[in-house]
């Protein structure tokens, strides 16, 4: 008989495991690292790995997260087993009761509330503009417990708060943004605060949110911050792809208390294979909602997404790098086409927002446009009062063009916005998705978004056109528009 011991982090397996199911187990919890075979090459030195992250450890422990997983390879392998469970009660209070007037849940919210409430951890899959901020706020209401909700940039850390305390009355805890009360029963806390309280680099791949300054502030109480981290017995984490981070991996295991984990985002995966990581921390993914469901239920308006063919050009390089700076950031023809796609919408009385990847491309097309035009841009060195000023603009109708970087990807809400101009390139799906999300949010008198695409022909990006219209060809509401001149021979 298997004995799986349950702790508030991570699980271990007590007897003894046939050798092909310890092998499954090994390989199930275990993901191989991109990019191995050009360490092997780089190194030769790498006695006989074989290039996988493991999270089956030797002493036959695992993230709580891979319980499920675990299990169903018991019972495939029909092995026999019992769970012992040594985590701590928790102490809920009653459930919070609403206070406002105008919100009324929506039916698929009180549905990923109820499964939540059913599963007790896991990962929900709820689109851009489905009011995810307002299921976790009826999510805390709901445990009524010592609460933490990990948030990414500091926009979110003040719409998380404001939510929760307009929805349920209540006043939540702050870390952030130079804020530091940790005190609260419900704590708003950015990633970058927590880190900080441990005296961490937080360290998130491909992220340009804004980074706190709490890490600077002399008045943060770093042991009270840790204490609500470690004393927190539910912890809820928005923009959940980034669980797989080696930040968020360092929460999780300092979270000793935490026997309720929730993950939210539109886009909970990743295009790197290591997805794993992400259950790790919550348990499988237990609700998935779509933007075409979303759609359909006019909860947001449809995209029509308009390609633009890229003349091909010479001389671009051979490393990525380089080809991206001379076909994306520096050419002036694919510039041409995006200042041209811009005035166009401005004249047609669209509020348009331009996405950037690089800041010197941002700084191109705000040198081009500026002197037509009222135009700001955004990026991650920005304050986070540049950033609320701007989007304030944007709303009212003083901004006709607002130019972002990566920061605009997810979590920023203005429904006002019409149009959207990818100026960038890329091939995450997850992007990809949220990208689109800035633009179709419903507002009054707005039956659709429209989005300006590019297909770049050349080497790379090329593919990542493909692979772009893949992903938007995985969503039915989203109408793609391809120009004549798109050889049919890639879509054979």
């Amino acid at each position: 008989m298997i004995t799986i011991i349950l702790g508030n982090v991570s699980c271990k397996v007590v007897g003894n495991l046939d050798e092909h199911v310890r092998k499954e187990f090994d390989s199930k919890m275990s993901y191989k690292l991109a990019g191995y075979e050009f360490m092997m090459y780089k190194s030769n030195n790498f006695g006989g790995w074989d290039g996988r992250f493991r999270l089956f450890q030797k002493n036959k422990s695992f993230p709580i997260g891979l319980l499920s997983l675990a299990e169903s390879i018991l019972k495939k392998n029909s092995v026999s087993y019992k769970i012992k469970d040594n985590r701590e009660s928790v102490s809920y209070g009653s459930e919070l009761e609403l206070v406002s007037d105008t919100f009324v849940p929506r039916g698929y919210q009180l549905d990923i509330l109820n499964k939540a409430y059913e599963h007790t951890s896991g990962i929900v899959r709820s689109a851009t503009g489905s009011g995810k901020t307002s299921v976790i706020a009826m999510l805390c209401a709901k445990y009524n417990t010592s609460t933490i909700v990990y948030v990414i940039g500091i926009e979110l850390l003040y719409q998380m708060k404001d939510t929760i305390e307009e929805l349920y009355g209540i006043e939540c805890g702050l870390v952030g943004g130079g804020h530091c009360d940790p005190t609260k029963k419900i704590t708003i806390m950015t990633i970058w605060s927590a880190m900080s309280a441990f005296d961490k680099k937080c360290k998130i791949i491909d992220n340009d949110s804004t980074q706190d300054t709490a890490s600077k502030n002399k008045e943060l109480n770093k042991k009270l911050v840790r204490d609500k981290v470690r004393g927190a017995n539910l912890i809820i984490i928005d923009e959940c792809q980034y669980a797989a981070s080696e930040t968020v991996q360092f929460l999780h295991k300092e979270s000793k208390s935490a026997r309720h984990r929730f993950l939210f985002s539109g886009t909970p995966w990743r295009d790197s294979g290591d997805d794993i990581l992400i259950e790790s921390v919550g348990g499988p993914k237990f609700y998935d909602l779509n933007a075409t469901k979303l759609i359909k239920e006019e909860y947001l308006v449809p995209p029509e997404i308009h390609f633009i063919n890229v003349p091909s050009m010479r001389g671009v390089g051979s490393k990525y790098h380089d080809v991206y700076r001379n076909y994306i950031v520096e050419n002036e023809k694919r510039n041409d086409l995006i200042c041209n796609a811009a005035r166009k919408l401005v004249a047609s009385g669209k509020k348009v927002l331009i996405l950037v990847v690089r800041i010197s491309h941002g700084n191109i097309l705000l040198d081009s446009l500026g002197d037509e035009f009222s135009v700001d841009f955004l990026d991650g060195k920005k304050s986070g009062s540049d950033r609320m000023d701007a989007i304030s603009a944007m709303k009212s109708g003083d901004l006709d063009i607002l130019i972002a970087s990566k920061i605009f990807d997810q979590g920023v809400d203005i429904p006002e916005l019409d149009a959207l101009i990818l100026a960038g390139s890329g091939k995450s799906s997850g992007r990809a998705l949220q990208r689109i999300g800035r633009v179709i949010r419903t507002n009054p008198g707005k039956s659709r978004a429209i989005v300006v695409e590019f297909f770049d022909n050349c080497k790379y990006l090329r593919d990542h056109s493909l692979k772009r219209i893949e992903i938007y060809r995985s969503e039915p509401g989203f109408l793609i528009k391809l120009p004549d001149n798109i050889p049919n021979k890639y879509f054979n």
